[in-house]
């Protein structure tokens, strides 16, 4: 098979409804998982209408029946997995005193333990393959850790350390591993960044706010060209470098990255 069959979780909004949309109109084999079946439809409709071959799976990434349901069914539907989105992810938004402990464990299953059971599920086929790449969506919260957000840069340095740990098991298998790392995006992930994908016009500005075509590219030109680790947007490279060698220099700027609201 010429098309790539791409897996992406957390399909029904935000980054991964855009990215399928984006790869439908490369013609790629979209299996989309998530739990809300309608947005789901909704989301599968314009990938086909745009030239893709779509399978809808109503999804609990948290569940490894629903995991085992959605990695069969697609190799069923086309044979293979030559891609893998692991998208699906939540944040609370909260400062950490203020969240409940069952958040704490909704947050960190499906963002950090989904992801790796996700991988879990399509490595033995992409080694049989020799050939597949896992993209897994950290952030660059998962670099530099943003408050109020304590679990969610928790998850997602998770993320991004066992994507690099992983990519480096896998070296020379055919298999490669991808850090996905965005900064911030209109998306439901945060009530505010969910108004700027509303466009409402009393959403809080953003440094660097990235709109979702952007990114759904990005993500579509690194499932042709994996990297270890991927930042976007580019300029925020410099953040990461500064976070690394000068935190102190970073507890200073990171407060200017965070929303704001205009001034009366």
């Amino acid at each position: 098979m010429d098309k790539k069959v791409v897996i992406i979780t957390g399909a029904s909004s935000g980054i991964g409804a855009a990215v399928a949309r984006r790869l439908g109109r490369d013609g790629m084999c979209l299996t989309l998982a998530a739990r809300r079946t309608g947005r789901l439809e909704s989301v599968a409709e314009e990938a086909r209408k745009s030239g893709g071959e779509v399978l809808v799976l109503p999804t609990d990434v948290t569940k490894q029946v629903d995991i085992d349901t959605m990695l069969q069914a697609t190799l069923e539907r086309w044979g293979r997995v030559d891609v893998l989105f692991n998208n699906a992810g939540v944040n609370a938004d909260k400062p950490f005193v203020d969240l409940e402990w069952e958040q704490i464990v909704t947050e960190v299953n499906i963002n950090l333990l989904a992801v790796m059971a996700c991988a879990h599920a399509v490595l033995p086929v992409m080694l049989k393959q020799k050939a597949g790449h896992i993209i897994n969506t950290a952030s660059i919260a998962g670099l530099v850790a943003v408050p109020p957000g304590a679990i969610y840069s928790a998850t997602k340095y998770g993320v991004v350390g066992f994507s690099d740990a992983l990519r480096r098991e896998l070296l020379k298998t055919g298999v490669h591993v991808s850090a996905f790392c965005p900064g911030f995006t209109p998306s439901e992930i945060s009530a505010n960044l969910k108004a700027h994908a509303e466009g409402r016009p009393d959403a809080p500005k953003y440094p660097g706010l990235m709109p979702i075509s952007y990114v759904a590219d990005q993500v579509a030109y690194l499932v042709n060209h994996p990297r270890r680790i991927y930042v976007i947007p580019k300029s925020w490279r410099i953040l990461v470098l500064t976070a690394t060698l000068l935190p102190g220099l970073a507890d200073l700027l990171v407060p200017l990255f965070g929303a704001r609201k205009d001034q009366p």
